[in-house]
């Protein structure tokens, strides 16, 4: 008998490179601030879940639009190794989204984004066949021609569509009510009067909702999925490995419970590590874990 294929997350964004930079003091008290480490990583909701499927045991691909400069070659490098399909990640002459990344000594950080110049916005070169392949789908909104081209598609062959939502822009909003589950931050639910407002906007939508809290974990209409308490590394794109192992779940046919306990316990060991952990890191921790 033949083995099974692993689940395929189809995921769909926008690639960043960071360049993360650990710093003593941020909000700086001078002028010069010493960094004790500096170094390059791989950003965006979509890339970064797409790691996360891939070594949480699924497969994954990306589609997105990149620059034919230095930090889109290191981008499309950095997902290659880590073993996601970069196909449909095509190169356009422009400049490639970048993002400078401080983080304190408590883990905290703060992200300042560019991104990129001359990248065409247009979708209609995604293929059919990519997106029926895919299992479950993962979209960042980032690239909201390219969100739309996929959920519309993916929806008519009844597969989950996981949105990944911290935008109030219109066309967000239109990804958001083609999507089968949406999970927002924290931040869009403080700017839109809250998490329960937030909730019921999502599933006035259509969708299954719910909203990131970081180390409170994550609200859902059922209640309030907890965290795991781990020592802090580095948080940066622990939400989007939240999201990469949510995804892979559901493409698994597993739950929304079964997909929030996974998510939480991949991105809290992300913080722990400062790195997408591996599946059996993860199951290791839940079957530790009292909940």
């Amino acid at each position: 008998m033949a083995a099974r294929e692993p689940a395929h997350v189809l995921s769909v964004g926008m690639g960043f490179l960071d360049t993360r930079l650990l710093v003593e003091r941020f909000p700086p008290a001078q002028r010069r601030e010493w960094a004790s480490k500096r170094y390059d990583a791989l950003g965006g909701p979509a890339t970064v879940g797409a790691v996360a499927a891939v070594r949480l045991g699924g497969s994954a691909s990306f589609w997105g639009r990149r620059g034919t400069d230095p930090a889109g070659e290191r981008i499309a490098s950095l997902l290659e190794a880590q073993g996601v399909d970069t196909a449909g990640y095509r190169a356009f002459p422009g400049t490639s989204p970048t993002c400078e990344v401080f983080i304190r000594p408590d883990g905290e950080r703060f992200l300042f984004p560019c991104l990129g110049e001359g990248l065409p916005s247009n979708a209609d070169w995604i293929p059919n066949e990519a997106i029926d392949r895919a299992d479950a789908i993962l979209i960042d909104g980032r690239w909201p021609e390219g969100g739309l081209r996929v959920a519309r598609r993916a929806i008519r062959r009844g597969i989950p569509v996981v949105h990944d939502l911290d935008q109030d822009r219109p066309e967000i909003w239109e990804i958001a009510r083609l999507a089968t589950h949406v999970i927002a931050d924290e931040d869009l639910a403080i700017a839109l009067g809250g998490v329960d407002a937030l909730i019921d906007r999502i599933e006035s939508a259509g969708a299954w909702g719910a909203v990131t809290l970081g180390e409170r974990g994550v609200a859902y209409r059922g209640g309030r999925m907890p965290s795991h308490p781990v020592s802090v590394i580095d948080s940066t794109g622990a939400g989007d490995v939240f999201h990469g192992a949510f995804a892979l779940k559901m493409a698994q046919g597993g739950s929304e419970t079964e997909a929030m306990h996974f998510g939480c316990a991949a991105g809290a060991l992300h913080c722990q590590f400062g790195r997408v952990p591996l599946l059996d890191e993860v199951l290791r921790l839940l079957e530790k874990s009292s909940w």
